[in-house]
């Protein structure tokens, strides 16, 4: 694994648009920096995770999983209301979605707990408040929130380390974790300091999963119970039902000058898959939207003919993000076979 900055937590662009919508590229561009203003809104809970991209126009889409991938984190508060949040001297567990072509190799990692860095930089500028080492699949950290004194004014911690699939990982003298030969994959979070003004669930993604329209049970193996399709067919649509629930409101200092303004969610679902294309790699539920439940969805192309020799295991997997920490993630899997000679 090698380390590139993806940032893959985006917002909708616009809270006027349809109920569920599937950004183009071009549409994405159009509206950075409309996206930029809103996430500086949404505050600091960005997941930011580091992978390989190749350069120029033949580069691989980010929705391919072609090499080890972290693709998302979870927040869980301690209790059993799933809590993206976490009160001062509250224990939490923070969770590594990794993922792989095949299965995800032999992993260790090393985490350091610390407040934000200077200028929004990643790792740690001062001595870290804990650091974590592990090995594995997931990666895990358990932590405890400082007390308020010791937290002061920050409004979030940050979790930044290394997870490594060749060497072991190591700590440099300020406490910041690395690959011992220097490859592996970087992955930070930011853990919402919770208030009354900023408490936040995590959303749920395995809700009401259906491919080609037919639901989509979890389990098993694809090339036995289904879904099957035939190498180069195209435009099968994947589809996971959110919930209007899902998308909590909260209060920020908005406007100039700032004055308290209730906002509400809006979710991103990003879309992954070991093979074939995906038409996007992101769907948008808007926070406007009012309905109790609304399909994010997107169409998938199988693989080319030449490229299946045999019925061949696709595995999808889908992150669900509310903008402010929250995330979810699910997998499903499809089995594409070669055409009938």
């Amino acid at each position: 694994m090698d380390t590139m900055h993806i940032q893959t937590q985006q917002r909708p662009a616009n809270d006027n648009a349809r109920p569920t919508k599937v950004v183009s590229l071009d549409a994405r561009r159009a509206g950075v920096a409309r996206r930029r203003k809103m996430l500086r809104d949404w505050g600091p809970a960005i997941l930011a995770t580091f992978f390989t991209l190749g350069c120029g126009p033949t580069f691989d889409p980010a929705s391919l999983v072609n090499s080890t991938r972290v693709v998302g984190a979870h927040v869980e508060a301690a209790g059993a209301d799933d809590r993206a949040s976490a009160a001062p001297g509250e224990s939490a567990q923070v969770t590594w979605l990794v993922t792989a072509p095949e299965a995800v190799p032999p992993l260790q990692w090393a985490f350091a707990l610390c407040t934000p860095a200077a200028g929004g930089a990643l790792g740690c500028d001062t001595t870290p408040l804990a650091v974590f080492q592990g090995t594995g699949n997931p990666p895990s950290a358990p932590l405890t929130m400082p007390a308020a004194d010791v937290l002061g004014a920050n409004t979030h911690l940050t979790l930044f380390g290394r997870i490594c699939d060749t060497s072991a990982p190591v700590f440099d003298p300020q406490g910041n974790p690395s690959c011992a030969d220097g490859a592996g994959t970087t992955a930070s979070v930011a853990i919402q300091v919770q208030t009354s003004e900023t408490l936040n669930h995590n959303p749920v993604a395995d809700h009401g999963l259906t491919f080609d329209g037919q639901p989509w049970p979890a389990g098993g193996d694809p090339c036995t119970t289904g879904p099957t399709v035939v190498a180069g067919t195209e435009d099968h649509e994947l589809s996971l039902t959110t919930e209007g629930a899902d998308r909590e409101t909260y209060t920020i200092d908005f406007g100039d000058p700032p004055v308290p303004t209730q906002k509400r969610e809006a979710l991103q679902v990003s879309f992954f898959t070991t093979a074939g294309k995906l038409k996007s790699p992101f769907a948008f539920v808007e926070a406007a939207d009012p309905n109790p439940e609304t399909p994010a969805a997107l169409h998938w192309n199988a693989p080319k003919t030449a490229d299946v020799a045999a019925p061949t295991p696709v595995t999808f997997t889908f992150v669900v993000r509310d903008g402010r920490g929250g995330t979810d993630w699910t997998s499903r899997a499809a089995c594409v076979t070669p055409l009938p000679p």
